[in-house]
């Protein structure tokens, strides 16, 4: 067995606040408060998507991203695809990714038919290596007319899009410097790290674009749900005009499309819920880094594992702990592993598989991705859920 089964599935078991298995690697822990948050939105008739609960939760989404503005839409993946639209990207760009990630930035830049660039990740943060991105961009990038273009591929670079991997920040300050000096946009995908920061402040600080998620399995949740975060009004407003249908005729009582709109915006009933929930944001995060505390501590006496922690600049909401194997193991074994652990009734998956091995993409061969592959190679997540017992 690669790591003592019966050891790691009996402490967690411990910290468990309910006795029934399994123990979920994440779920919504609802309180009497979110509830009635909703059913007061019900009484009140705001159950579709305007009113003021919607504008309440953008404002507090606006200062949990330090006090910018906030659009409220549907779904993490929503934002991403608004955040693009509003660049006007198009088929002929190129964005500039980070592999290991969920898909969802990956389909958005494929909803407009642009080319994804993978650059490999750091082993400091699980975002993208800075030194590589300079290393690639010194090599084939060339700016002219204040555009850049990919020699390899030709295509126009718009935009680079970091993510925040389960929680943690990468080097925002230079993502910052690189996109400056390259005359390209910076988004970044906070979907699991509401509630981080890193020196100190939120990915929005630095971005033109943060998009982040409220769904069922985030530390703050609405149900489903998402957000468009920025400093910059003009994106702001494009982002709330395309989301609501593009419709210019509602000042007039009347319906006039400007442009393709899309139906994006979030109901008031997740709103409510996400307004309940994100006033606890902080004792959330409190919860979630005691949860890696106590993992830490019992890896303590396990020599197989490691667990990732924040480098030294960072608060981490910790919303996912990464574990990783000290051990070389083949694929069987390590699948293997994680369905005897779910089998025993606690949750574990694998990290996702890197998204420049997806049918759908087209792996540059030449580019190396020696630290995604070695996370998903050896890495897997246990349960984060808030209800793990963290006295």
């Amino acid at each position: 067995m690669l790591v003592s089964l019966k050891k790691l599935s009996e402490e967690i078991k411990n910290w468990y606040i309910k006795s029934d298995a399994p123990i979920h690697i994440n779920e919504p822990l609802i309180s009497n408060e979110d509830i009635s948050s909703v059913v007061e939105t019900l009484e009140e008739k705001w159950v579709s998507t305007a009113g003021p609960v919607v504008a309440e939760f953008e404002r507090r989404i606006a200062s949990a991203f330090d006090n910018t503005n906030a659009v409220a839409l549907n779904s993490g993946t929503s934002a991403l695809h608004l955040s693009l639209l509003s660049l006007d990207i198009t088929g002929s760009d190129l964005v500039i990714l980070a592999p290991l990630t969920f898909v969802a930035p990956l389909n958005a830049i494929k909803y407009l038919g642009a080319t994804p660039l993978f650059i490999d990740i750091s082993l400091d943060d699980l975002s993208i290596d800075i030194a590589k991105l300079n290393h690639y961009a010194e090599k084939y990038f060339s700016t002219k007319n204040n555009k850049t273009v990919d020699l390899k591929t030709k295509k126009v670079v718009k935009a680079l899009i970091v993510v925040d991997v389960f929680g943690h920040l990468g080097n925002m300050r230079a993502y910052r410097e690189f996109c400056n000096k390259y005359r390209i946009s910076l988004i970044v995908d906070s979907a699991e790290s509401i509630g981080s920061k890193r020196g100190g402040l939120t990915s929005a600080s630095f971005s033109d674009i943060t998009t982040t998620s409220f769904n069922g399995n985030k530390i703050i949740t609405s149900g489903s749900g998402g957000a468009v975060i920025s400093k910059k009004e003009d994106l702001i407003e494009k982002i709330n005009h395309l989301s609501t249908t593009a419709n210019i005729g509602s000042k007039d009582f009347s319906y006039y499309h400007d442009q393709v709109g899309y139906n994006y915006r979030l109901a008031a009933i997740n709103a409510a819920l996400g307004n309940s929930q994100i006033k606890e944001l902080k004792n959330k995060v409190s919860n979630f880094r005691k949860i890696h505390s106590k993992y830490k501590q019992l890896l303590k006496n396990m020599d197989e594992l490691k667990i990732f922690s924040e480098v030294d600049d960072a608060h981490s909401n910790y919303w996912l702990n990464l574990f990783l194997l000290k051990n070389k193991a083949s694929k069987e074994e390590k699948n293997e592993f994680i369905r005897k652990l779910n089998q025993s009734g606690i949750g574990a998956r694998n990290v996702w598989n890197p998204l420049y091995d997806l049918p759908y993409v087209n792996r540059d061969k030449e580019l190396n991705y020696e630290n995604a592959d070695y996370v998903f190679s050896n890495g897997f997540n246990l349960p984060s859920t808030s209800r793990l017992n963290t006295p």
